[in-house]
């Protein structure tokens, strides 16, 4: 295991206060939408580098986010990973890690999950059940179904788990209906997610073209509006289509009793302008109380 390939950097977005755990081993196979994994930090936004100065300076703080600029359970970095979040459970009491992942967490570290399930949050990102469609999009990650088993084994063992259904495309194939996901993460128990549509850059739309898949193509397409967010600039859709959408979606969790939440880091232009459930702050209860407990200040 080399400690020296992760980074801890100032928070990355306006809604957490925390700082960013970045690995320097960044996704071989990326999904077509993202380019979190090309993310470079300038010397004054790192705070340490190596794991052992990156733990010594968490104890400054009150969270952290283990962030997609590079998924933390990829193989090359699940031992680092189950390194930090062991030693941050040993050392650091008032603290609580966020989580983010597409791959499959070991078993070793669901167990470490599960020992620490009131100082913790994970999402699995999730936003489709249709492999096939997911294995183009995200061709790195495991299957929809891989998702579901490690949400399931986290909540049935009472970890807090927030499903993050971004990027929300609305491409179907024939089979498909809006409410399959939201049934599926009902039936293991979820009870709130958070939700988003896409930005995307040029190298990135361009990767959604050449994949020559209709439904991909279809999703470029209606994308064709350019926006400035928070980390790029990109096409996207525009802002009363984002609204028809969104209503759709939130309306089709919230029959299976799951409280949805729209992100505003690539939505920012939605807040004042709907009365649909707009996230602009991570309020988590769990990570929220820690917080509020802490001493420091972010």
């Amino acid at each position: 295991m080399n400690k020296n390939i992760v980074k801890l950097v100032k928070p990355m977005y306006p809604c957490q206060d925390v700082p960013v755990i970045a690995f320097d081993f960044r996704c071989p196979k990326p999904c077509l939408y993202c380019d979190l994994y090309q993310r470079k930090f300038s010397d004054d936004q790192v705070l340490a580098i190596g794991a052992d100065n990156v733990l010594n300076e968490l104890k400054n703080y009150s969270g952290a986010y283990f962030s997609a600029v590079s998924d933390c359970f990829l193989d090359e970095n699940q031992e680092l990973t189950h390194y930090l979040l062991e030693n941050i459970f040993k050392t650091i009491t008032s603290f609580v890690p966020l989580v983010i992942t597409k791959q499959i967490i070991p078993d070793k570290t669901i167990d470490l999950l599960i020992k620490n399930k009131h100082r913790v949050v994970v999402q699995i990102s999730i936003p489709s059940l249709n492999n096939r469609l997911l294995s183009i999009l995200e061709p790195g990650a495991v299957a929809a179904s891989d998702r579901l088993k490690t949400i399931d084994k986290l909540i049935s063992a009472g970890v807090p788990v927030l499903p993050v259904i971004m990027p929300w495309f609305e491409i179907y194939e024939a089979e498909d209906d809006i409410e399959d996901l939201p049934k599926a993460l009902a039936e293991v128990g979820v009870a709130r997610c958070v939700m988003g549509t896409s930005v995307l850059p040029v190298k990135q739309r361009q990767a959604m073209i050449d994949s020559g898949e209709p439904a991909v193509l279809q999703a470029v397409n209606s994308m064709t509006d350019t926006r400035q967010v928070i980390t790029k600039v990109g096409q996207t859709l525009p802002l009363e289509k984002r609204k028809l959408i969104f209503k759709r979606l939130v309306e089709a969790f919230e029959k299976h009793g799951i409280k949805a939440r729209i992100c505003s880091a690539d939505n920012a232009d939605m807040i004042g302008q709907t009365d649909l459930p707009v996230c602009t702050k991570f309020n988590h209860p769990l990570f929220r109380a820690i917080q509020q407990s802490s001493n420091t200040t972010i």
